[in-house]
């Protein structure tokens, strides 16, 4: 069974939420996903200090610290995080930049690549840090898998990119039963590179 990585950084707890109804989707159509998530020594500070940063504290930081070596066990690689000033999060940021030996030495060429994004103010504004995300994969040379446009879904207003989830300014707008419709859709297009 081919393998894919759902790698996040999250504070708020949207990314962790989506990472997982990602990895259900896809389990549901017979994909191996692995669940990682980026150090950020400073979420117990976040969780003490706002609320819906506590609120999935100890799933995010019960799930194993992704190292660069898990990523070469890997068919595909989904990235996702939180959107600060239009780019990822630091802590992401430092996780990338962590990798730049594989990228020079084409450790990750030809694996497959998706993307999302909790952002608070635009779907614009996530829209740029879903293009960091998917620059870091193109410099690896991996095969990006675009959300794409569908117009037969209503209200569906994605960046073609990947997903973006818009929280809200206090980051309490949770992902609803309609944006499970996009993972769902997202799922299936993305289970059909790696199933066997």
């Amino acid at each position: 069974m081919k393998r894919c990585s759902i790698v996040i950084h999250s504070v708020s707890g949207n990314c962790y939420i989506i990472g997982s109804c990602l990895k259900e989707a896809l389990e549901k159509r017979n994909v191996d996903v692995r669940f990682y998530r980026v150090e950020d020594p400073d979420l117990h500070i976040w969780a003490n200090r706002e609320e819906t940063a506590n609120d999935y504290y100890e799933e995010i930081i019960e799930l194993p610290v992704v190292t660069p070596e898990k990523l070469l066990k890997s068919d595909m690689i989904i990235l996702g995080c939180p959107t600060r000033f239009g780019n990822v999060s630091a802590e992401m940021k430092t996780f990338l930049d962590s990798t730049v030996d594989m990228c020079e030495d084409r450790a990750l060429e030809d694996k497959f690549f998706a993307c999302f994004t909790s952002c608070k103010y635009s779907l614009c504004e996530g829209s740029r840090a879903l293009d960091s995300m998917l620059f870091w994969a193109q410099s690896n040379g991996m095969i990006h898998i675009p959300f794409g446009i569908h117009k037969s879904m209503a209200n569906c207003h994605q960046p073609s990119q990947g997903i973006a989830h818009l929280e809200g300014n206090e980051s309490l707008v949770r992902p609803s039963a309609q944006f499970g419709e996009e993972i769902d859709l997202y799922a299936d297009n993305l289970a059909s590179y790696i199933q066997e």
